[in-house]
């Protein structure tokens, strides 16, 4: 993919320009006219467009029964006069809440003025429905993939112009999109819930949408159609894949994991996550050396790491534990991810459970001095995990942004420490998982310490913080070993927040699989040690936690 497709508007649109607002440059819309409730006029040549001739006999005539401005605008006193004077402060009157801002060409041929419309060409081929759901995309969920949406960096956002060159792209951010809205749609509207500000993300797509005719009802199958359009397209773009079309390809990758997210974050990921592996794998080392890496590049792989790391986490097929070739260090890839990807996990806790995946599974065939070995070295990675301090690695953090609040990520480093401890504890492949963390006699922890302690730091955060949609995870692991009602219910409590944030499917997913670990809990004897790990395993579930 060329660099050109990914390049951003340099200048603000025009009408941040008449406005003398500071304008964000998003594509394929600005965001400051979007939240304005302002038709964007783009970033191109806006030109004029005259009501009728500008010259010659047919001047100040207008081409619909030969009457002047002025006659016309008499009969017709309530309709607003389209001569317009300077370019940057034109607006194309004519645009409907159902097409995409465009423009006016005129041309003077003799006496007369011909003119007519322009459509951005980005959207000129799509239908409403479709036009739609690439501003849905570029408003919404580019700034779910990231911490911080800022202008120009923000990977995700700088695709869109990819995707007039690129129907597999286009596909796969129009499925994510609709079924998106189609999770929105399900959503009980009344007044208070789209006007006020518990749901935001509700409350924007039905301003939005209602530009384009209201509200989708396809979009269920608008979002089944395009994905399976994406798939056949992935299929016929993996076989003649090459160094120019591996970023487009590992893009659409990351996008269709996104999309099972959306959904429900089951299964399904699982495929799309070895399809990636094995196109890594197959380009060699080469092109992901950190030396003259692109920041597209390092964040499409940083991305697909975090996953394949969490995903990991309720694997227990045996499914391949290495992501990248051997010889790529992938430690700048965490601290990039670290910065800027959603989940927020600090690098340090990710590198370990990598080093983690590496350990046998002991619990078939393994002598009691390898099965010794295993449990030893996990016992080094928990020391490791429970030795994270989060003030300390916030001294030395790098922000991805001027408005970084180091506070809130010294809370959700302290929640993910937590949540790695318990992964390490539980879900590792040791013979002794049961006494492991009572053996840590420099620490004192249980798991339900290790519980409250992600409750204790999350419940500080709320809805509007940058950092609050990293919470699942840890959250996830303090359900499953939690035995309190209070702290149960404040749970739930968090990840309904987040459902009003967000309206991905994975939340809704988490909330079901920890009732279902409650239920296994609580049906068990009183005073029995019942392992959660067990009931997961048993369901065959391969639930993806972002």
């Amino acid at each position: 993919m060329s660099q050109s497709n990914l390049i951003l508007p340099t200048k603000a649109c025009h009408n941040c320009r008449k406005r003398r607002w500071k304008c964000d440059r998003s594509l394929p819309v600005c965001q400051k006219c979007l939240s304005s409730g302002s038709e964007c006029l783009g970033y191109g040549t806006l030109f004029v467009w005259r009501q009728g001739a500008s010259r010659g006999k047919m001047m100040g005539k207008s081409f619909e029964g030969g009457s002047t401005n002025k006659e016309r605008q008499e009969h017709a006193p309530s309709q607003k006069p389209t001569s317009l004077r300077h370019c940057d402060n034109a607006r194309d009157d004519t645009e409907t809440p159902h097409s995409a801002p465009s423009t006016v060409v005129k041309q003077e041929t003799g006496d007369m003025t011909i003119q007519w419309a322009l459509v951005d060409p980005l959207v000129k081929d799509l239908d409403q429905h479709a036009r739609y759901y690439l501003l849905h995309f570029a408003s919404q969920l580019c700034a779910d993939m990231v911490v911080y949406d800022q202008p120009g960096e923000n990977p995700f956002r700088d695709l869109i112009p990819a995707t007039s060159a690129n129907p597999l792209l286009l596909q796969v951010i129009l499925a994510n999109s609709a079924f998106h809205v189609y999770n929105l749609s399900r959503e009980p509207v009344d007044q208070s819930a789209i006007q006020g500000n518990r749901k935001q993300c509700l409350a924007a797509y039905y301003r939005t949408v209602s530009r384009f005719g209201g509200p989708m009802k396809t979009s269920y199958r608008d979002a089944l159609v395009a994905k399976q359009q994406g798939l056949s397209l992935l299929a016929q773009a993996v076989t003649s894949i090459n160094e120019s079309t591996f970023d487009v390809v590992l893009a659409s990758i990351l996008l269709f994991i996104n999309y099972d997210l959306i959904e429900s974050g089951i299964d399904k990921w699982r495929v799309h996550m070895e399809g990636a592996r094995r196109l890594i794998n197959l380009f060699g080392d080469t092109p992901f050396q950190q030396r003259g890496m692109s920041r597209l590049r390092k964040c499409l792989l940083a991305d697909l790491l975090v996953f394949f790391v969490l995903g990991s986490t309720l694997d227990f097929q045996n499914s391949p534990k290495r992501l990248l070739p051997e010889s790529v260090d992938v430690k700048p890839l965490l601290e990039y991810a670290e910065t800027n990807n959603y989940l927020s996990c600090p690098a340090p806790l990710l590198y370990i459970m990598l080093r983690a995946f590496e350990l046998p599974d002991v619990r078939t065939e393994f002598t009691a001095e390898e099965s010794i070995s295993n449990h030893n070295e996990i016992r080094r990675l928990l020391e490791s995990a429970l030795s994270f301090n989060a003030v300390h690695w916030a001294a030395s953090f790098q922000p991805a942004s001027p408005l970084e609040d180091l506070e809130k990520r010294v809370l959700i480093a302290s929640a993910h420490r937590s949540a790695v401890c318990i992964y390490l504890t539980r879900i590792l492949p040791t013979t002794h998982a049961d006494s492991l963390l009572g053996t840590l006699t420099d620490f004192n922890v249980s798991f339900s310490d290790l519980a409250t302690d992600i409750v204790h730091h999350i419940s500080k955060l709320s809805p509007g913080d940058t950092v609050f949609k990293s919470i699942t995870w840890p959250l996830f692991l303090a359900g499953a070993e939690s035995n309190n009602p209070a702290q149960r219910a404040l749970i739930i409590e968090k990840l309904d927040m987040l459902w009003n944030e967000l309206y991905w499917g994975y939340i809704l997913t988490v909330k079901e699989l920890l009732g279902v670990i409650w239920n296994f809990k609580d049906r068990a004897a009183k005073g029995e040690d019942i392992c959660w790990v067990n009931e997961v395993k048993r369901m065959g579930t391969e639930l993806l936690i972002a």
